[in-house]
Order: C-alpha cells, then sequence, then structure tokens
C-alpha cells in the first residue's frame, strides 16, 4: 500500500473540489409524476417526501482498507440484480423512487452508503477518500459482501467515477452491465457547470451554497419536506470529506470506456445544469455499443424527475441484460 507521502503527491488528472462538487449530485426532492395506480402513486409519494423507506435487509461490508459500509437490499430476492450507486454528500435514501415502485416487485435492488456518507464509516483521514482505487476496492467489497453474481450497475454523477474506478482495478468480468446517469467520466471545466461556494470556511454561507446548489440540481423546485430531507443526509457529510473526495485522479478513464465489454446504458436529464449534455454524448461514444437516452425538461435527477420514465427503461434493460423479453417501451 501506498506510504501517506505517495498519496499526497500532485497527481495528472486530479479533480479540484470545486469541480467535483458540482457533479456531486442532488437527493430525492422532487414530486411524483402520477403512476399508473393510485396505490402505486401514493407509495411513492409518501417515502421520498417524508424520508420513509420500507424496511431493508441490512448487510454490512468490511472494505480491504478496513471500513464498514452500510448496504440495504431491498425487493424479489430471487430477480435479476441492480445495485445503485448515488452521488456526492447523498445516500442510499436517493434511490427511494426506484426502491419504492414496482421494480421492487421483479427485481433484486441493492444499495449503499459510499464511504464518509451515511451510515458508512467516515474516517477524516484524506487518505481513504484520495486513492482512487480505494472506491473501485469498496464497490468490489459490497458486489462481493452482498452476493451479486452479475449485477447491473447503476451510478449517477460522482457514481461514475466509481464504476470507473472499478473498471480500472478490477475490469467488467463480475458485471452484467453498466448505466450511466447524469455521470461525471471526464473532468473536463466545459462539460460542467458553474457552482455555488461550497467550500466556505463560513458556516452560514456553505449552508447557503448547499441550498443553493441542490436547488439547481431540479428544474421543478422540490417540496419543502423532500427538501429538509435531502438537506439532512447532505449535512451528514463531513466538509473533509468532501475536500478529499476533490483529489481522486481519473486518469485512465477514456481507456476504460473503450475497453467496456458489458451491455451500457447512458442517461442524462437534457437540463442538467451540473453535468452537461455532452458529457454524456462523449461517454455514449466511447463506450462500444452504448446507448444514449436524454430526458428533454429534465435536470440532473432523471431517476426522480422523470421516475415513471426512468424505472420503465431500467426494468426493460436490466430483462434485455438477463435475457428476458423487455416490457413496454418507454417514450423517446
Amino acid at each position: 500500500m501506498k506510504n501517506a507521502a505517495e498519496m499526497r503527491r500532485p497527481r495528472a488528472g486530479a479533480l479540484t473540489f470545486g469541480v467535483l462538487v458540482m457533479v456531486a449530485g442532488c437527493g430525492a426532492a422532487r414530486p411524483p409524476e402520477p403512476s399508473a395506480t393510485g396505490q402505486d402513486a401514493g407509495a411513492e409519494h409518501a417515502a421520498p417526501e417524508a424520508g420513509r423507506l420500507p424496511p431493508a435487509r441490512q448487510i454490512h461490508v468490511k472494505t480491504p482498507d478496513g471500513l464498514s459500509i452500510a448496504v440495504q437490499e431491498w425487493g424479489h430476492p430471487e430477480g435479476p440484480e441492480v445495485l445503485f450507486i448515488h452521488g456526492l454528500s447523498q445516500s442510499h435514501l436517493a434511490w427511494a423512487p426506484q426502491i419504492q415502485s414496482r421494480l421492487a416487485n421483479d427485481f433484486r435492488i441493492v444499495t449503499y452508503d459510499l464511504r464518509g456518507h451515511g451510515v458508512s464509516d467516515k474516517p477524516v483521514e484524506a487518505k481513504y477518500y484520495e486513492e482512487d482505487r480505494r472506491w473501485g476496492d469498496e464497490l468490489r467489497a459490497v458486489i462481493e459482501g452482498a452476493g451479486l453474481k452479475r449485477p447491473v450497475v447503476v451510478g449517477w454523477s460522482l457514481g461514475g467515477v466509481v464504476i470507473l474506478d472499478y473498471l480500472r482495478a478490477h475490469g467488467d468480468d463480475a458485471l452484467g452491465g453498466v448505466v450511466f446517469v447524469d455521470a461525471v467520466t471526464r473532468l473536463d471545466r466545459a462539460l460542467l457547470g458553474e457552482m455555488p461556494p461550497l467550500t466556505s470556511e463560513d458556516l452560514s454561507t456553505r449552508l447557503g451554497a448547499m441550498r443553493q446548489f441542490l436547488r439547481d440540481c431540479f428544474v421543478v423546485p422540490p417540496p419543502p419536506a423532500a427538501f429538509e430531507t435531502m438537506l439532512a443526509y447532505n449535512a451528514m457529510v463531513p466538509a473533509s470529506v468532501q475536500v478529499a473526495v476533490g483529489h481522486i485522479p481519473l486518469d485512465g478513464a477514456d481507456e476504460a470506456l473503450r475497453a467496456l465489454s458489458v451491455p451500457a446504458l447512458v442517461i442524462h436529464g437534457a437540463e442538467d445544469r451540473h453535468a452537461k449534455v455532452a458529457m454524456a454524448t462523449r461517454t455514449a461514444s466511447l463506450v462500444r455499443g452504448a446507448r444514449l437516452s436524454l430526458y428533454e425538461g429534465v435536470g440532473h435527477a432523471p431517476f426522480y424527475e422523470a421516475r415513471e420514465r426512468f424505472n420503465a427503461e431500467l426494468a426493460n434493460f436490466l430483462r434485455e441484460v438477463n435475457g428476458a423479453a423487455p416490457g413496454p417501451k418507454s417514450r423517446p
């Protein structure tokens, strides 16, 4: 393992904190779209709004560097597997629109809190976040600890970086497919938006910046109760973690995308203010056979803002990857 001096030396392609936080992701906060049945609509509305989810099967996984990672399992225990990775400063609660949807009837859904997030361990030392291999090893530990065989991995925003770190370290043999959701795959200011002063040492300034950043994640402002929940789990992430995450390098990311041999789907909100559409088109152009799906009128969180379309498209992709007949097609 590298010593502390090695891990802190300047690295080509390292990401500054400001750029990474711009594309951190945001919480589940927009009111749901109507669903096919009133019962389903009510369930999907209540959980994201109030921050409540049905009981999960809890799994605690140890990473190679000794951290305890909180993993949650939902849905059909024998169904095709899908593993969700949230964005920076978020938690597994961001995936409430999927956990409480009809996806849970057919698929085994696994979520987890990244290191430094949610109820996973939060060491203060920067070395636990600055070295890219640790994120890839963490994802591998989750896959193995949850007993997943060949899951489809869904990475939102920073989750795209985590997937790339995994691919560079371990390849794609253990994966069934990959879904990039408004995902960061290149550290280029031309592909990223602007951000408020999230690194301010003044607490009131930082909290105001957090509110503004989260508002900018959505085309439609979130309702107050959901926004409170979102702010709460964002505030659980120590500032030191956010700063350290800003030094994750992405060297070799393009090569990892070109080498990806499993089915891939790239989903992106056309009105994303944090990761521009050009990020998604570039990702899709590098991955052999990738399908690009743009969501008009939607921002950084299509899995929340357009949950019905997203869930239907994800379900079709999961069935295709697992050799089952696809369900109804989502609208283009």
